[in-house]
């Protein structure tokens, strides 16, 4: 049986909810798009496979994901944030930012896991989705040599799949360090790209809407 700490204050209720090891990362996996149990599991090395089916067991059972079924040719049941799942996904962006401050070194260490969805995190939840208007673009982003893929659109960006029909508007390629120094405030997308730590290639007005956005980020 869960524990609660019997605290009539919201940060204990949450915590009642998210404050199991584990289980605030199964929801960053999640806050980059639904996921498959297997996607999980290969996303969080070291959960266990019956720890897994716990936490989303009870995540769902919280109203916080639920599962839902990708036509063909996925054709596979997928894990998803219900709205109060994305509304905390909204509400961890300051605690991410601030452990990169804090409890980040400014080095990964040379068997530190990275992930790089998690770089796109501050792209899909921004505090003010105003800043993504009027913006249609599709970015691919390479970090440590791990690609991801990002689409703005209508004010909102989504991670979205690699496909062999697919094209990027600009290319954005850095290191794991210079994403926590950008999301830091330790050094700004501009000063990063003038000291060579972040290339951009691409179509120059999808650049410039890029580093608009990036920005924001820290």
């Amino acid at each position: 049986m869960r524990r609660s700490y019997d605290q009539y204050c919201g940060l204990a209720g949450a915590l009642d909810l998210v404050g199991e090891r584990w289980t605030l990362l199964v929801v960053r996996e999640l806050m980059t798009g639904p996921k498959r149990y297997t996607d999980l599991i290969e996303s969080l090395p070291g959960i266990g496979t019956s720890l897994l089916a716990s936490r989303l067991k009870q995540l769902e059972a919280d109203g916080i994901c639920a599962r839902a079924y990708l036509p063909p040719p996925a054709a596979s049941t997928v894990y998803q944030l219900t709205d109060a799942g994305e509304e905390l996904g909204h509400s961890l962006m300051p605690l991410i930012r601030w452990g990169l401050r804090h409890a980040v070194p400014e080095q990964p260490g040379p068997d530190t896991l990275i992930g790089p969805e998690w770089v796109l995190l501050g792209f899909t939840h921004q505090l003010d989705p105003k800043t993504l208007g009027g913006i249609d673009g599709t970015y691919r982003f390479v970090v440590q040599g791990h690609p991801a893929w990002l689409q703005i659109r209508d004010g909102r960006a989504n991670l979205v799949p690699e496909g062999a029909d697919r094209r990027p508007d600009a290319t954005v390629t850095l290191d794991a360090a210079t994403v926590a120094a950008i999301g830091s405030g330790r050094t700004s997308a501009t000063d990063a790209v003038l000291a060579g730590k972040v290339s951009i290639e691409g179509d120059q007005a999808a650049i410039d809407d890029l580093i608009r956005v990036f920005a924001t980020v820290g």
